[in-house]
């Protein structure tokens, strides 16, 4: 039976109710709205924050260091950051900074 041609390209149709179509259809509108609403709030939230500023997990990867070293910094004002709620921001400047000046590395 697995060989005959004829059953490989026969095709299967089924029935399934309208009301479970709408009740997809509802669930995938919802879906998309609630992307929607998570995708206007992160713009929103990655507009609050003024471009001069990074934060500090893309300072130690622009610079290549960790995080104690980083807290070094951080703990002998070798840098300057700004702390917002439980975030860590430093001023983009300090990356080009962190290059130019001997007595921060």
């Amino acid at each position: 039976m697995e060989n005959n041609p004829d059953l490989k390209q026969m095709r299967v149709m089924y029935l399934v109710p309208s009301e479970l179509i709408e009740g997809i259809k509802k669930n995938q509108n919802e879906i998309a709205e609630k992307l929607q609403r998570l995708s206007e709030k992160l713009e929103k939230h990655n507009s609050e924050l003024p471009q001069d500023y990074i934060t500090a997990l893309q300072f130690r990867k622009a610079v290549h260091i960790g995080q104690w070293k980083f807290d070094q910094l951080v703990n002998s004002n070798l840098i300057k950051t700004i702390k917002k709620k439980r975030k860590i921001y430093v001023l983009a400047t300090e990356v080009q900074r962190f290059f130019s000046d001997p007595s921060i590395r």
